[in-house]
């Protein structure tokens, strides 16, 4: 397989994690805020500073899943370019038009 080709494979793999890791941090991010809403119904003040702790995690994991679909989206662009810039593929891309 030629560097081209590997490049391609790699950046595919690195979408489709990422894009893995995105949901994984949108749900618990999720998980986290539903825990902070329900621990801050309890008048302890221990439950309420764990409350607080998931409020923070959930607010971290919310940037991770944000940072993880822009970065996907970068990917995308750079897949998209090197299509592009393919021989052959703007010939193909002209006959379908």
């Amino acid at each position: 397989m030629n560097n081209l080709e590997d490049l391609k494979h790699t950046l595919s793999y690195i979408h489709s994690e990422l894009l893995r890791i995105e949901t994984m941090a949108g749900t618990l991010s999720t998980i986290e805020r539903d825990h902070y809403n329900r621990l801050t119904n309890f008048d302890q003040r221990e439950l309420i500073d764990i409350a607080v702790e998931e409020q923070n995690a959930s607010r971290q994991l919310g940037t991770m899943k944000q940072m993880c679909l822009s970065m996907a989206q970068k990917i995308e662009g750079l897949q998209t370019a090197i299509m592009s810039n393919e021989p052959g593929e703007s010939a193909r891309r002209v006959e379908t038009h």
